[in-house]
């Protein structure tokens, strides 16, 4: 009879672990909450199974305890995490064990792809009872439970995080495609001037400027700029200054009020956190002359029947005081045929596999040795010779190019 009685025992607790863990697959499948996933199996171990001490510790960036009751938790310092992390199986704690990690009998470490995600601590508070501990009795499914659940918390964080990240990644797109159309889709092209471009962001989007615009009586206002640093944040704070920039075309008569204003308004926006380097030159046909301000950027080129001119007068760069505490007005002679040739530092600093730089020497080629193809010849030269200087190499930051030619 004894014996029966212990085939029905086995059978009944059978019975009721194939159901529980049905609970908690239906549970899982359908998606509840974190925390209503760990007070199920709380409450399961608990009031099902009667163990009485249990805490259950997860580890994501760091070990935090999710489920505690029976005694206090371990105050977790950097000893902890060490200790935490030297359990790879289950093993029995015993009386000597250093603090608190001492009151609990069995360690049962939870791994998923050899990766450590959780570590569950239980043990028996009335340990005078004379029963079977429910810590030996229910061990092995206790440590099923704790694998099912946090596997599943588990998946589900990556779940949610590529869902995050497919997101972000299609709010990258987006803002590209906003960026492009701030990015001008056609450039002047008249009988007195004619231009040509190249945009290339590092990433989705990119902190790189460049712009023509036209300002009335055949003069034309060239500018590129490039903000410190990628990404978004760089991108957000040219977009605003390409704003600033076309805000300002009133002013374009008189560039040392138009420097200064724009530096008050990267710094504004900026709070000195980020720089400008910036390059505008107003193109007079009428007067034969380029005025122009380098606020710390790549000194422009141009190219003036076969000689090449550095443009390098102005100033810091934009937004790094609230004031420039210099500011000079370039002006060189514009004859007819005269070309101007901006980039950013993208271009020029590009290393190939061997760690070498792209640097001047092929700009100054392709100005000087396509000027009769003009603009388009010009800028098509250059990213010929600078892909073939990248190789396979990435992008190292974003890239601008502008070519511009008097007729």
């Amino acid at each position: 009879m004894a014996r029966l009685e212990r085939i029905i025992e086995r059978l009944e607790l059978k019975e009721f672990q194939l159901r529980t863990l049905l609970d908690v697959s239906k549970a899982i499948n359908n998606n509840v909450s974190r925390g209503e996933l760990l007070n199920l199996l709380e409450r399961i171990a608990r009031e099902e199974l009667g163990i009485t001490r249990l805490s259950l510790y997860e580890h994501v960036d760091r070990w935090q305890r999710v489920i505690g009751y029976g005694g206090d938790g371990i105050e977790l310092t950097a000893d902890a995490e060490r200790l935490f992390s030297s359990y790879t199986d289950i093993q029995t704690i015993g009386s000597e064990s250093e603090g608190q990690l001492g009151a609990f009998d069995v360690a049962v470490p939870v791994f998923h792809r050899e990766k450590p995600l959780a570590l569950l601590l239980i043990g028996d508070i009335d340990e005078e009872e004379q029963r079977m501990s429910p810590v030996v009795k229910h061990l092995n499914f206790i440590q099923t439970l704790a694998n099912l659940v946090v596997v599943a918390l588990e998946n589900r964080r990556m779940a949610e995080q590529q869902l995050q990240q497919e997101r972000d990644r299609r709010d990258l797109e987006l803002a590209a495609q906003m960026q492009q159309q701030l990015i001008p889709a056609e450039l002047p092209s008249t009988v007195s001037i004619d231009a040509a471009a190249w945009y290339q962001p590092h990433r989705h989007i990119g902190g790189d400027y460049y712009d023509l615009l036209p300002i009335g009586s055949g003069r034309y206002l060239a500018c590129v700029a490039d903000v410190s640093g990628k990404g978004i944040a760089a991108a957000l704070l040219m977009s605003n200054f390409q704003a600033q920039v076309r805000a300002v075309l009133h002013q374009a008569d008189d560039l040392d009020r138009l420097v200064r204003h724009l530096n008050e308004r990267v710094y504004a926006s900026a709070r000195g956190e980020r720089f400008i380097t910036f390059f505008v030159g107003i193109l007079d046909q009428g007067q034969g002359t380029l005025r122009f301000v380098n606020a710390g950027h790549n000194d422009p080129l141009l190219l003036d029947h076969g000689r090449v001119t550095s443009l390098h007068d102005g100033s810091i760069a934009l937004g790094m005081m609230p004031q420039l505490p210099f500011l000079r007005v370039g002006e060189v002679a514009l004859p007819k045929e005269a070309m101007l040739l901006c980039y950013t530092d993208g271009l020029v600093e590009q290393e190939d596999a061997h760690g070498h730089a792209f640097e001047l020497a092929p700009l100054t080629a392709a100005i000087t040795g396509f000027v009769g193809a003009g603009p388009d010849g010009v800028v098509a030269a250059l990213r010929a010779s600078f892909e073939a200087h990248r190789g396979n190499e990435p992008y190292l930051d974003d890239i601008a190019v502008l070519c511009c030619r008097v007729k």
